[in-house]
């Protein structure tokens, strides 16, 4: 049971969120009880923290808000809620209309923050439009569980397969992008050597997520053997060196020899949470498959970052995707394009077509060629690469910066009007020419010649509004689908990419409840969500969110790691600009936590929780560990500067994440 305290016209009341109001809400049940209820009080709280305090909502706007959860349910008032937020937004013009709010909404009427929409809609304050966007779309990333979202988003994943079965492309669009990327891409020959590593993630493999059992269930496979570990540029032109790269490469050396155990290049089809609509696939690589994959992407990005294409795709970074968001919001000139299942459309067959010979046979030769859908069924793949595999990203990026230059082409194509068919008009030294018309950097420029800067992140892509017309079509061709919902163009003045929110120039990102693993036991992910929810309110002045949410983590099951002083958990408050993590106030008092003087440094410490991103292994298995850690640590010390063979950075390579106590000074 959640309680939260809000103050209403008629003086403070109490709104208790219990286990017989679940009962009674159809969307509750079915292991969701727990994050709902914090969710719903979550909600409340945030209700009560309307820049229109100065008038305390009435008891009554409350009641009619939880009895409307009661009746349609939560999962449809957040839907229904978050499509609101879209309208609202999306109306949003810098031209054509005789304001640049939009047309009234009359379905605000029906919801609790209609008094501030009013408020909003003759006035124009954003402090008022950031209010309404964070409330209106609180819940949309909502941690719910449900199978049927398993079965369709397993049916969505199926019909993108089918369509890509029967796709045919237009030999005149992989012509053009076959020139453009042998033009643009540097020659893939290893010449900064090999770096494989174990991805932080779970593999197809069962029961296999520490460092030692990766080790363990490394298998040969003719394939990596043959076209990578046999390299000239790796083992040398007449391979004096293959037995030194198995050596350095293969933590458990004995493992890589020819023989009827060889890599298995299944993956398998999985489904996780992603929002109160529908569930993420991802598929889980073969470990050795990933193993690998670690270094054709670290080569992938090497080689990226020393091309032309580095002007338009860092892997690294999202913020100049977010910066011409920023600056489309306001001038009109870049446009933000989302696709739909963008992962799961790059074919198979358009990445044969494409892309250099050399770039193709490593991405083949570390490929999931099958793989298991929940029936147990082995499907072949018609996709390149699903989520879940190290190439997939790199590949969409290269893929989509290559269809914007493409329409660049195009469209100075069409302006000088040859008469020389388009391919044949089409050189390598026309390419680089149109590349060097994209300004570079993430200024927005009003220039009537050349284009805007280009950025792509994933399938986020930026892109000069003038080309979208061009874009648009090339993908659908290509048998990708634009999601019209996500993708804002011409006169809107509302743009979106990579988790960047633009109005008019402003940033009106919301605040998502991302709180994770409310039901089971106390976790790292539900500790690190939470306290960077409470975080995030406290900077954003939601003063109620950030006292109920405070409060709540009284409510914790510590279990062990339950500190023995006091019943609240051990998580330090800190200053707001403290690089320590934990909750942020403004006079932080740690009483709550143990505390002792430190001769070795002659200051007092506290001890409390923190996350530790790696992984405890079995100490039996230290020896092969101990062996992938110095593979690790000469990786890196021949790739940059000399590193520490016990540096302990590395141990982050398999990722993971565990509670850990540690000491802290306490000033």
């Amino acid at each position: 049971m959640q309680e939260v305290l809000v103050r209403t016209s008629d003086g403070r009341r109490l709104i208790k969120i219990d286990d017989v109001f679940c009962n009674s809400s159809r969307d509750f049940r079915g292991g969701n009880e727990g994050v709902a209820i914090l969710f719903l009080a979550s909600w409340i709280s945030l209700l009560s923290d309307s820049p229109l305090n100065s008038r305390a909502k009435p008891f009554r706007l409350y009641r009619d808000f939880l009895n409307r959860i009661l009746r349609d349910g939560l999962k449809a008032v957040v839907l229904e809620f978050s499509s609101l937020s879209h309208e609202l937004v999306s109306n949003h013009t810098l031209m054509g209309q005789g304001t640049s709010i939009g047309p009234w909404i009359p379905a605000m009427k029906d919801t609790p923050v209609f008094f501030e929409y009013n408020r909003y809609f003759k006035t124009g304050d954003v402090v008022l439009l950031d209010f309404l966007y964070t409330f209106l779309n609180f819940g949309k990333k909502l941690k719910y569980e449900d199978e049927s979202f398993n079965e369709d988003a397993f049916r969505t994943w199926s019909d993108v397969e089918k369509r890509l079965a029967v796709l045919e492309f237009v030999p005149e669009d992989l012509s053009s992008l076959r020139v453009i990327l042998s033009t643009l891409l540097p020659t893939f020959s290893w010449q900064t050597g090999i770096y494989p590593k174990f991805g932080p993630g779970s593999v197809s493999e069962r029961h296999v997520r520490t460092r030692s059992r990766k080790i363990e269930t490394l298998t040969y496979d003719y394939a990596i053997d043959r076209f990578i570990l046999r390299h000239p540029t790796l083992s040398g032109s007449d391979g004096e060196g293959y037995r030194d790269l198995i050596r350095y490469l293969i933590p458990n050396e004995d493992v890589w020899v020819p023989d009827k155990l060889t890599c298995v290049r299944v993956s398998s089809l999985r489904f996780v949470p992603k929002n109160l609509k529908v569930a993420r696939s991802i598929c889980m690589e073969p470990n050795t498959l990933m193993y690998f994959q670690q270094a054709v992407m670290r080569e992938f990005i090497t080689l990226i970052e020393h091309s032309p294409l580095n002007a338009f795709i860092d892997i690294k970074d999202q913020s100049r995707n977010q910066m011409l968001a920023y600056h489309g919001s306001y001038t009109g000139c870049v446009d933000t394009l989302d696709l739909s299942s963008a992962s799961d459309s790059v074919s198979l067959q358009l990445v044969k077509q494409v892309f250099p010979a050399d770039w193709l046979k490593v991405m083949l030769v570390t490929r999931s060629q099958y793989a298991y859908v929940p029936d147990g069924t082995k499907v072949l793949l018609e996709k390149f690469a699903p989520m879940g595999s190290a190439l997939c990203f790199p590949t969409q990026c290269i893929i989509f910066a290559s269809v914007c230059i493409y329409a660049g082409c195009r469209c100075e194509y069409e302006k000088s009007c040859p008469k020389q068919p388009f391919l044949d008009w089409l050189s390598p030294q026309r390419v680089r020419n149109i590349v060097s018309l994209f300004k570079k950097g993430t200024t927005v420029a009003y220039e009537k010649f050349g284009y805007q800067p280009l950025a792509v992140y994933g399938d986020d892509i930026c892109v000069d509004s003038k080309l979208t017309q061009y874009v648009s079509p090339i993908l659908q061709r290509l048998g990708f689908q634009l999601n019209i919902n996500k993708s804002f163009t011409g006169s809107q003045s509302f743009r979106e990419s990579c988790g960047m929110y633009c109005l008019d120039g402003r940033d009106i990102t919301p605040l998502y409840f991302t709180v994770e693993g409310v039901q089971v036991r106390l976790t790292p992910a539900h500790v690190a969500s939470h306290v960077h929810l409470i975080n995030a309110a406290f900077d954003r002045g939601f003063k109620n969110l950030y006292r109920f949410l405070r409060r709540s983590i009284s409510a914790w099951d510590a279990g062990k790691y339950r500190s023995k002083k006091s019943d609240l958990p051990a998580i330090p408050y800190v200053c707001p600009d403290s690089s320590t993590w934990g909750i942020k106030c403004h006079a932080p008092v740690n009483s709550h936590l143990r505390k002792c003087g430190n001769i070795d440094i002659h200051e007092e410490e506290y001890r409390h929780w923190t996350i530790s991103y790696d992984f405890k292994d079995d100490p039996t298995d230290l020896e092969s560990v101990d062996s992938y850690e110095y593979m690790r640590w000469w990786a890196r010390s021949h790739s940059s500067d000399f590193a520490d063979p016990n540096e302990s950075v590395w141990r982050s390579d398999v990722g993971g994440s565990r509670i850990k106590w540690v000491w802290t000074p306490l000033y």
